[in-house]
């Protein structure tokens, strides 16, 4: 815990706590700070970067409005390691202060009334602990990776490198005139104002961002960088890449105009911002929304690499992208409705794809973002809206499309527009999204924000269905046997999972003279649903037809129903929910024949990809000839599937198919795939073809990192120096070390201590990343609170001890 959070926590309003659901503390703004006064604007000047002392020179001029009579003193946020110069009040004249950690009260020259102005003006010498607030890269002898710096705000980390308001729920203009060496170039928020060259290099480079916005998404990037210009209408946007990389920046970047333009279209409110930026950086955790000018890492796919789906284009772009209307534009008022925030921005590209690609893409989008809920799910059940939330991407992400099937594109989309016009260039809470659906549309969905949204979990669906000839009438007994056991926390707040969701429901029964549909309410733990008029028998049975609700699914069918139902219904979970099903009936030929129609020949390319997975668990005579069809896709992704279930089968000709196809592919994520395969059926050269593809470039390193798997899978200790020779290039090769030390090797637990004291600080780092994430606990607190003392490298014996610290205190909250 941060030092300034004392102050925090005194500025909370003071409730009952044991009293309070998760619904009514975020509807009494519980987690919101309070402050007294408004941030209006803050010039921010910066110059004298040192690298190698992580410091530079600041100045922060700062104009506010009092919020109470007689303001007599200012609290701002500001890192203990900023050394302050002066102070000064508007006329020059020096004004007292006080420091307490990461908080500097400024007192003004004498108490202001309510809505009066004030503005006074810090300079100081900026130290940084790199990595909070700025982080300074050095190119450490590697290859793409110039000296850079950039900035990173979120959640409340800006105040490290310059003071101010440090909370999301107060909102000002800002400039940012930076001084940076020759051959640096500066990117911030907002228009370009001026970029002037000094005699000695040096360039000042000035940005104004002239429409309010939180002071998490200020933003500063030095580096030497390339401008790759294009345009939304009359607004630029452009791409800010190392000079290596502008070659791939256009045809990865190009697609940024078109989402611009579609998310203006759909949420009904123009792009807001003078210019988009998209820098590049190295390092980084993927991508930041920081207003005008997001931050990207440096990970630019190559031309090879499109037909494999990269994550960059699919999913990074267009979610940052839409943070500047759902972060930026509208931004939450405490970090427990963060889900705003970063549920819209999940839900965005989905919306964007299906508006390029259709309806199926649309599902593939959200079908990924099903699966990473549920895993994340199990690890900890939480509400979507709640302080420190597990899973307000996608779960945020299917909410939103769930409530959009609820509501029909016109009512959630004007729904969409009510909130982000009602709370334009300021902050808004989850009930302020629930009453623009209110006003929008007319319906008060209390209740849908009551279980989806403050409350945890969803709906586990146990089915059954009956046929009644004389009657004419499916039956469905439709049971919730989803469970609340989760328990209170020290302060009493339990996050509760609904006993029974209340949804409506559509049921689809296929005959052989058509089909016949029925809607339903489902609002109990036990619910019949009837469907009428069916003149003939079932030939499938689709309960929640469209998949209209987030739902784990139990439900007992015929193999020849699932067999239709995968043929006809187009829907992409449901097809995917049918081929699980299927591969549990690995002695049913029926079952067999459908998966192996759709590895085949199903229209949807993850449609293929999922019946190939389950091939191997039918019988080889069969899965054999579909999965050597399935290497000759069109799809990348299929073939990569096909290679990796060959895996499960074995033998000699299993091998050679896997070899062909490392060979022949023109995919890394095939090739990728191929090694893997090759080291689990061909023992003989299991050792050269891993050394080859240790040693093979390609984009993310998947090709190493499947050489990797196989090491891991397979247990050989006999490749450990193979995997060492690479661990000043690879990362995950010093997490290999720590699983095979997990298991018990002492020469990988060796190696990787000997890593702890290597003189290059970035594989220092990765060490004990491996010590953190990769090896077993008890081994790793053990052996690092044997030798943590006498490694060589301060930093390094800092990072062990602040670590040990770290499981120290979990252990006893754990305890």
């Amino acid at each position: 815990m941060r030092v300034w959070l004392w102050f925090l926590a005194a500025c909370w309003v003071a409730v009952p706590l044991l009293a309070q659901t998760n619904a009514e503390r975020m509807a009494n703004d519980h987690y919101s700070r309070s402050h007294d006064f408004d941030l209006i604007h803050q010039r921010i000047e910066v110059s004298n970067f040192d690298w190698d002392s992580t410091s530079f020179d600041g100045r922060v001029t700062t104009t506010l409005v009092a919020r109470r009579a007689g303001l007599d003193s200012v609290i701002l946020d500001a890192g203990a390691k900023l050394v302050l110069q002066t102070v000064t009040a508007r006329g020059g004249a020096a004004l007292r202060t006080a420091r307490h950690g990461d908080t500097l009260v400024i007192f003004l020259p004498k108490p202001i009334a309510f809505g009066d102005t004030a503005r006074f003006t810090i300079t100081y010498h900026g130290v940084v602990e790199s990595g909070r607030g700025l982080t300074y890269i050095t190119p450490e002898g590697r290859p793409h990776r110039p000296r850079q710096i950039w900035s990173q705000g979120e959640d409340h980390d800006n105040h490290y490198w310059f003071p101010t308001y440090d909370f999301p729920n107060d909102k000002m203009t800002w400039e940012v005139v930076a001084t940076v060496p020759q051959g640096m170039n500066a990117i911030s928020n907002g228009r370009l104002v001026s970029d002037v060259t000094a005699r000695s290099g040096s360039r000042t480079i000035a940005w104004s961002q002239d429409k309010p916005s939180a002071t998490y998404l200020v933003s500063l990037i030095v580096a030497p960088l390339v401008k790759v210009h294009d345009t939304w209408r009359t607004i630029p946007v452009d791409y800010y890449v190392y000079h290596e990389d502008s070659a791939l920046a256009r045809p990865l970047f190009k697609i940024t105009p078109d989402m611009i333009d579609t998310y203006s279209r759909l949420t009904g409110v123009n792009y807001p911002w003078a210019k988009y930026a998209q820098t590049t950086v190295a390092d980084f955790f993927g991508g930041m929304e920081n207003v005008s000018a997001t931050t990207l890492v440096d990970w630019l796919p190559g031309p090879r690499d499109y037909q494999d789906r990269p994550w960059y284009p699919w999913i990074l772009i267009p979610h940052e992208l839409s943070h500047q209307w759902f972060g930026d534009y509208v931004t939450t008022e405490n970090w427990a409705n963060m889900w705003l925030n970063e549920g819209f921005a999940e839900f965005m590209p989905g919306q964007y794809w299906a508006r390029k690609l259709g309806v199926r893409a649309e599902e593939d989008y959200y079908q990924d973002e099903y699966d990473q809920f549920m895993q994340i799910d199990q690890q900890r059940r939480m509400p979507l809206a709640s302080l420190g939330s597990n899973n307000i991407y996608p779960k945020g992400a299917l909410v939103l499309q769930m409530l959009k099937h609820y509501l029909g594109e016109q009512r959630f989309w004007a729904s969409v527009h009510r909130y982000l016009t009602d709370h334009a260039f300021d902050n808004a809470t989850t009930d302020d999204m629930r009453q623009a659906v209110l006003d929008a549309s007319g319906e008060n969905l209390d209740w849908f924000w009551d279980q989806w949204i403050y409350q945890a979990g969803y709906p586990e669906f146990t089915v059954a269905a009956k046929y009644d000839s004389s009657a004419s009438i499916v039956t469905l007994v439709v049971q919730q046997v989803q469970q609340d056991s989760s328990k209170a926390d020290s302060t009493g707040l339990r996050y509760t999972t609904p006993a029974a969701f209340r949804m409506p429901v559509t049921v689809r029964v296929g005959t052989p003279r058509g089909d016949v549909t029925a809607r339903a309410q489902l609002s109990q733990r036990l619910d019949t649903i009837l469907v009428r008029d069916v003149k003939s028998a079932p030939t499938m049975v689709i309960f929640d037809d469209g998949n209209t609700i987030l739902k784990r699914l139990t439900f007992d069918q015929p193999t020849a129903w699932l067999a239709t139902q995968l043929q006809r219904d187009p829907n992409l979970w449901n097809r995917h929910w049918i081929i699980a099903q299927l591969a549990h009936r690995p002695a049913d030929t029926a079952a067999a024949a459908a998966v192996v129609k759709a590895a085949t020949g199903a229209d949807y390319f993850l449609v293929r990809v999922a019946a190939v997975g389950a091939l191997p668990t039918f019988p080889a005579a069969m899965a054999l000839p579909a999965l050597q069809t399935a290497m000759a896709d069109t799809s990348a992704q299929v073939r990569a599937a096909a290679v990796e279930a060959l895996g499960n089968l074995g033998g000699a000709q299993v091998a050679a198919l896997a070899r062909q196809a490392w060979t022949h592919d023109s995919s890394d994520a095939v090739r990728a795939a191929a090694v893997l395969t090759m080291a689990l059926t061909d023992t003989a050269g299991r050792r050269a073809i891993i050394l080859q593809a240790l040693g093979t470039s390609s984009y993310r390193d998947v090709i190493p990192g499947a050489a990797y798997r196989a090491i891991a899978q397979t247990g050989d200790t006999t490749l450990i120096d193979a995997v060492e020779a690479h661990a000043g290039e690879q990362r995950l090769a010093l997490h290999l070390l720590a699983a095979l030390a997990g298991r018990g090797s002492a020469r990988a637990l060796d190696l990787l201590v000997k890593h702890l004291d290597d003189e290059r600080p970035y594989v220092r780092r990765w060490a004990l990343e491996a010590f953190q994430f990769s090896l077993p606990r008890a081994i790793a607190q053990s052996k690092l609170q044997t030798i943590g003392g006498g490694l060589k490298f301060p930093d390094t014996r800092q990072a062990v001890a602040e670590l040990l610290q770290r499981w120290q205190k979990r252990g006893e909250r754990e305890q």
